[in-house]
């Protein structure tokens, strides 16, 4: 099972719940599409036509699917130091070991370049924003709107240990810059590896636009609200460390289980209505592979 399922209830946790909603009817609806095709084919087979069966069956075998359920904790929006519980879908479709995948955690993408301890690819993903009414704290500032983002990532694996880079740009023109986040992860198993543990730091980066969008306070917002205006240069956001574990009932049911944590930095720990610098999150999560 993917470690993105452990990030999805764990790291990003509550406060992106309903974008994670939101993605799942999109990404659904396309799935959805995908499968259509073979699926009226499959009623104009005939039940004893075993060479368009053993076709099927082929076809189907380069798939893996993982899908469950998850619950997470975390603030009501990034500097909140109230705190929500959200329940959210967990729904994976991946080809040829990630060579294209659709996932309501990852998006829709492909990896386009694999090494032995390699990869990078691309993604494209369904941004839920930020609402007014997330928070009392938020009052006057307006939402965030929703759209669509495109990632880059790339990934260097070896074995026990791994280094990731996800660089993601806001497609819908809603001005919401650009976040780079890069996180390190040690792996150890336990119990003939039925359960991994994997922990470690990580630090985000975030573009003038970004960082204006989600921490910045302009004279529009000033007038409406009670705070200053507040001008977020590019930086760094945040750096935090993350714990997950993965426990393999058998070869398909497992439980994922995360703890994350992460410290506001520069103009985003600045922010007036930033109310803790310190955000704290966790998930838990049941899913079955197939």
């Amino acid at each position: 099972m993917s470690s993105s399922v452990a990030t999805a209830v764990g790291v990003k946790a509550s406060y992106i719940i309903q974008s994670k909603l939101a993605r799942f009817a999109l990404l659904t609806s396309f799935i959805s599409i995908g499968f259509v095709s073979p699926a009226i084919a499959g009623d104009q087979i005939a039940p004893d036509n075993t060479e368009s069966d053993s076709v099927v069956d082929a076809a189907l075998s380069d798939w893996d699917f993982t899908i469950g359920a998850g619950a997470g904790v975390g603030p009501d929006y990034e500097g909140s130091d109230d705190y929500d519980v959200g329940a959210m879908p967990i729904l994976e479709a991946s080809w040829r070991d990630d060579t294209f995948f659709i996932s309501v955690d990852r998006g829709i993408g492909a990896t386009l370049l694999r090494s032995e301890h390699f990869s990078g690819g691309i993604s494209l993903n369904y941004d839920g924003g930020r609402d007014e009414d997330d928070n009392s704290a938020l009052k006057g500032l307006g939402d965030v709107d929703d759209g669509l983002e495109g990632t880059a990532f790339a990934e260097i694996d070896l074995g026990m240990y791994a280094l990731e880079l996800d660089v993601t740009q806001d497609l819908s023109g809603e001005d919401k810059g650009l976040l780079a986040s890069f996180s390190a992860e040690y792996r150890h198993s336990f119990f003939d590896e039925r359960l991994w543990i994997s922990a470690g730091p990580s630090v985000s980066w975030a573009s003038e636009d970004y960082m204006q969008s989600y921490f910045g306070v302009n004279s529009k917002q000033a007038s409406r609200s009670k705070y200053n205006q507040h001008d977020a240069d590019a930086g760094f956001k945040d750096v935090g460390l993350n714990l997950n574990a993965i426990y393999s009932f058998d070869e398909n049911w497992a439980m994922t289980g995360s703890l994350g944590y992460a410290r506001l930095l520069g103009d985003a720990a600045d922010s007036p209505f930033v109310e803790s610098k310190n955000q704290f999150f966790s998930g838990l999560a049941i899913t079955y592979h197939f």
